[in-house]
């Protein structure tokens, strides 16, 4: 079994990502090297070799079709970039973890020859990055005056009885204790516009809140009575916000997936089995007073998020051009041969 998230992604303070803390437990292998080197083919590679077990593929947000992160979650092992601007490494080497150096497949001659036309396009890709999180920022200004202009209309007696109910029948209570609540990105900001990968054969509840903040409590409420009925449960946040509220609930014992939208749903959702329309915990009086400044904030953010989205794509373009470099340089004998000795040395590990 396979499932996608995303490692993190882009936000107003910039790249956010909780994986390193969630996964704190197993034994990672830290990729190091620049663009090019061969990271993600190399964790596609290992994800092939182990495809008949339970992993999870962790994709870059500024690319979806290129790899952050494999984990191989029956024994515990993570393969993952470990460089900027999700830089890590472990504490204690070869016994939480190791460091693999990619570089070192490099031939030095071809980007010193280049060196100038690479510092120029490594310069312009920071430069569309920094513009996106000023974008980005934007954004989350536009959400809040939206969720603060709906606050006092937030009828919030009424829906958390509601979310007491609905969690009663959806959630069953276990014996076995306290459950878990999990942080996966499965929602992200690319240049592609925003990216939802949803587990496989999984029943979708959709819940329809163009003010954000009923659908976020809603969510919040779900995912804590989940955690105390002995449920593991997945929490997927929204990196648009400071506060990062839940946007996505994803119950893996029930094969359901709740998940919060502003607007009907988008094509690339699979068809919800049923809809909560949130409009009926908020006071349609109390709304009509901020009407104006709603709209203005929506229409605001959905025109900011179209302009990231061009940033991301612009860096993109960029950062592929600079990868070309590095991809010329890199030795693909090298580059098969690690993945041959992780593969092995992954294998003995179980």
């Amino acid at each position: 079994m396979q499932r996608s998230y995303f490692l993190g992604g882009a936000s107003p303070t910039g790249f956010t990502t909780s994986f390193w803390t969630e996964h704190r437990g197993y034994y990672g292998y830290y990729l190091k090297g620049g663009p090019g080197t061969g990271k993600s083919t190399l964790m596609k590679k290992i994800a092939a070799a182990f495809s008949d077990e339970t992993i999870s593929c962790w994709h870059c947000a500024s690319d979806p079709h290129s790899l952050d992160a494999v984990v191989l979650e029956d024994r515990g092992v993570f393969i993952a970039d470990a460089t900027a601007p999700h830089e890590a490494g472990t504490q204690l080497p070869f016994v939480t973890g190791e460091t693999v150096d990619l570089a070192a497949g490099l031939s030095p001659e071809p980007l010193r020859a280049n060196q100038t036309e690479i510092l120029r396009l490594w310069q312009e890709n920071r430069a569309a990055h920094r513009q996106a999180q000023k974008g980005l920022a934007g954004i989350a200004e536009m959400e809040a005056m939206i969720a603060d202009a709906a606050a006092p209309a937030l009828q919030k007696e009424k829906l958390c009885g509601f979310a007491a109910r609905l969690g009663k029948r959806l959630i069953s209570k276990s014996a076995d204790g306290q459950g878990t609540v999990l942080y996966r990105q499965s929602i992200a900001l690319t240049p592609d516009g925003f990216v939802r990968y949803f587990p496989e054969g999984f029943d979708l509840l959709l819940i329809h809140d163009p003010l954000r903040i009923a659908g976020e409590l809603l969510l919040t409420q779900l995912a804590a009575y989940a955690a105390e009925s002995g449920t593991v449960c997945e929490v997927t946040s929204a990196l648009t916000r400071p506060d990062s509220p839940p946007v996505t609930l994803i119950l893996p014992a029930y094969r359901l997936v709740i998940a919060a939208v502003t607007d009907a749903a988008p094509s690339e959702f699979p068809t919800p089995v049923s809809s909560i329309r949130a409009q009926r915990f908020y006071d349609a009086a109390v709304l009509r007073k901020h009407r104006a400044l709603i709209r203005f904030g929506s229409k605001t953010a959905a025109q900011t998020v179209q302009k990231v989205t061009d940033l991301l794509s612009d860096a993109l373009r960029i950062h592929d051009a600079l990868e070309s470099y590095y991809i010329r340089a890199l030795n693909p004998q090298f580059l098969n041969q690690k993945a041959e000795e992780l593969i092995q040395d992954i294998q003995q590990r179980k």
